[in-house]
Parts: C-alpha cells; structure tokens; sequence
C-alpha cells in the first residue's frame, strides 16, 4: 500500500510547518529548517524524554543537508526554532542543556517526522528537476507536482491556491481543477469520505475542460487515474479509507522533462 503522510491535526502546527516549506521552496536555501526539524525528530524518537544535545542534533541536520546536496550551517536554525516555539531549550539535571520539542510539536512529533521526511523528498525531487522555468505558473505546477507525489495533497493546495488567487483567465480553471483533485485525496485521509468524491469528479472536469496545452504536465493519464481511484473509493462506500488502495493514486510527470 502506498504510505501517506499522515495529517497534523494541530493548525498552529501544521500552518507553521507550511511556512518553512514555502520559504524552502521559494529559496533552497532555506531548507535547512525542515532537516533539522526531520533530525530532532528522529533523535527524540530514539532517545526518548531526556532530550536532545544541541551538538547532536546539529550534526545530525548538517550530516542530512550535506547527503541532500545542500550543506548549511544548523547553529542559527536552532535559535530560529527555539524562538518560535517548536523547539525549547531545557536542562538534563546534570548541568548539560538539552534541546526538546516544544508543546505543540511534542503532541504530534511522530506524524511530524514523517511529514517532514516527506517535505525534504519533495523539496529534493525539486531541486534535482534539470531544468527551473521562468515563469511563476510553470514553478507552481512543478513544485505542485513534487509535493502531490509524496502525498502532500494540503500542500499543493496551499502552493496552487496562493497563485489561483492571483491569476486571471482560463488558468484558473486549470489550477482550480488540480487542486480540488489534491483536496480530494486529502478529505480522503481526513475520513471524509463524500468530499473526496465530489472534489475529485469536479476536479477531473475542470482539468479536461481546460484543453490539452497544461503547461508541460502529463495530465491525460493522471486523469484516468485519479478517476479510477474515485470509482474505487465510491464502491467502498464507508470503508474506502481503511480499504482503498493507495498505490492507485497517480504520480504526476511532466512531458519530455522527466519525473517530477
């Protein structure tokens, strides 16, 4: 089964986790956030309540960011997160500071890990695309199409809905179908069963209405896809988000340019 992301449920949360990927995927530069975030994670995980050193935990995120292609230094992004509150500085009893997660993050570190492993794939499919358009429409697709392949259907929302609100013309309609279809595989996994189906019908027929010049994507097999997927889910009736299987949910690709 093709494993998904689990939401985060906390919206202080996950609306700050939003941010950094934007800004990372405005600047890759500041990608460095989401690799330490990922790398606190994994080493609280494993280590339980006592916390975690800073000298760790910097060097786990700048081991990360080197492996990705992107070394940068991880000093400054802990006081970046500590100042806002997903990260807190405590002390282990013997002296020795320790890094620990703050409120929020703690109550959903575990789906935060993941989501944020999935943050840094998509961000890594991105940066490894051959070549970057100009324009801000095509950057929007390509990054939309990184996010929805690791299952980020909320994301590409908010990286689709940000330019939809801008444009004006007929590439609404593009955008606005691709982002209902997004939208319905995440009703999908928020258990709301007749949103996915109604969002992924309309976004199909948006999508098709369009025409067949979508800026580069594939889109025409993506379509039969995502509508086989919401036959299947529509005959699984209440048991669609135990049962359905995910490996049907489509990948998008772009034409002649290789896999986004």
């Amino acid at each position: 089964m093709r494993s998904l992301p689990a939401p985060i449920r906390d919206l202080e949360l996950r609306d700050r986790l939003g941010e950094l990927l934007g800004e990372a995927l405005h600047d890759q530069g500041r990608a460095a956030p989401l690799y330490l975030i990922r790398s606190f994670g994994r080493l609280a995980e494993a280590r339980g309540p006592v916390g975690v050193s800073p000298e760790d935990l910097i060097r786990a995120a700048e081991d990360a960011l080197r492996e990705a292609g992107r070394p940068a230094s991880a000093k400054e992004v802990i006081h970046e997160l500590l100042g806002s509150g997903l990260l807190e500085q405590t002390g282990d009893g013997a002296g020795s500071l320790r890094v620990a997660p703050g409120k929020h993050l703690l109550a959903e570190l575990s789906a935060v890990v993941v989501r944020t492993d999935a943050y840094c794939r998509a961000l890594e499919a991105l940066y490894r695309r051959p070549l970057h358009p100009a324009g801000e429409m095509e950057r929007a697709l390509e990054a939309a199409a990184c996010l929805f392949n690791e299952g980020l259907f909320f994301e590409v929302h908010e990286v689709l809905e940000a330019l939809w609100l801008k444009l004006e013309g007929q590439s609404r309609l593009l955008l606005q179908g691709l982002i209902q279809i997004a939208v319905g595989f995440h009703h999908l996994e928020n258990r709301n069963i007749n949103g996915a189906l109604s969002l992924l019908r309309e976004g199909r027929e948006k999508v098709n209405a369009y025409g067949p010049d979508r800026f580069g994507l594939r889109l025409d097999r993506f379509l039969e896809q995502a509508d086989a997927c919401r036959r299947s889910i529509e005959s699984l009736g209440r048991e669609a988000f135990d049962r359905f299987d995910r490996q049907m949910i489509p990948r998008m690709h772009f034409q002649n340019r290789g896999e986004a």
